[in-house]
């Protein structure tokens, strides 16, 4: 299974279709009161879908991370109980299934690990491959440390507890800043609201008081220099929040 693709379900597709389809309409309604401009912009339903895609995968790789935590710490207490590696890796499995569930992806993920070493696979060989298949920074940090661990022939559940405890410490450190990111991003989500709330205040309390900018050239070129100061802003927010939920 690969990570840096996403593939939407029927019921995804027409959820999201109809999200865009109201999205549209409300930016045809406030902006241009114009059925053309709604047409225009559901015709950019692809880039939509594309950066619904990016979103929906930056989830799944960040739930993936946060179960690996899990995973970690799972690995940690096994081999402090003085399980091999091989042995903790199968107890990890079993407890990934009971914690999150048969369908969850580190489930899945471990699964194929369990098997591997039963099929006389190499550890390192297996976390490799799920390193480079899922391209998150801790997995492959996990990797890269317990390949040099078995090539160096140090102490490698000493290793391995020390690495296990520093990237959950990390993960932890990772989950509180998002929280607070995501409250910035409700914030922002709000105040992109609040120009739609003032137009219907306006537009409901003094009816006409808009006509010139949806029926004059002028007025349209006012309102199309507003819809592109907002999409700008919005999506300036949008890179902002990005960019830090990367750090």
């Amino acid at each position: 299974m690969r990570y840096d693709k996403y593939v939407f379900t029927i019921k995804e597709w027409v959820f999201y279709v109809g999200i865009w389809a109201a999205v549209s309409a409300l930016f045809a309604y406030f902006f241009y009161r114009s059925k053309v401009a709604f047409v225009l912009l559901f015709l950019l339903l692809p880039m939509f879908l594309k950066a619904v895609r990016k979103s929906l995968i930056k989830k799944r790789k960040w739930k993936l991370t946060m179960q690996f935590a899990d995973a970690l710490l799972g690995i940690s207490t096994a081999l402090q109980a003085g399980n091999s590696v091989e042995n903790a890796f199968r107890k990890v499995y079993e407890e990934m299934a009971a914690l999150h569930g048969a369908d969850a992806d580190i489930t899945k993920e471990f699964y194929v690990i369990v098997k591997g070493i039963e099929n006389n696979m190499t550890v390192e060989m297996l976390l490799e491959d799920f390193a480079k298949r899922c391209e998150v920074e801790e997995i492959e940090d996990f990797s890269d440390i317990f390949t040099v661990g078995k090539r160096t022939g140090g102490n490698l559940r000493e290793m391995m507890t020390t690495c296990c405890n520093t990237i959950t410490e990390k993960l932890e450190l990772r989950r509180e800043f998002r929280v607070l990111i995501a409250s910035k991003k409700f914030e922002m989500n709000i105040m992109s609201a609040v120009p739609f709330g003032i137009l219907i205040y306006i537009g409901s309390t003094s009816r006409g008081f808009f006509d010139c900018l949806y029926q004059t050239l002028p007025g349209r070129g006012i309102m199309t220099g507003c819809f592109i100061v907002y999409v700008l802003a919005y999506f300036w927010g949008m890179k902002i929040i990005e960019k830090n939920e990367n750090r």
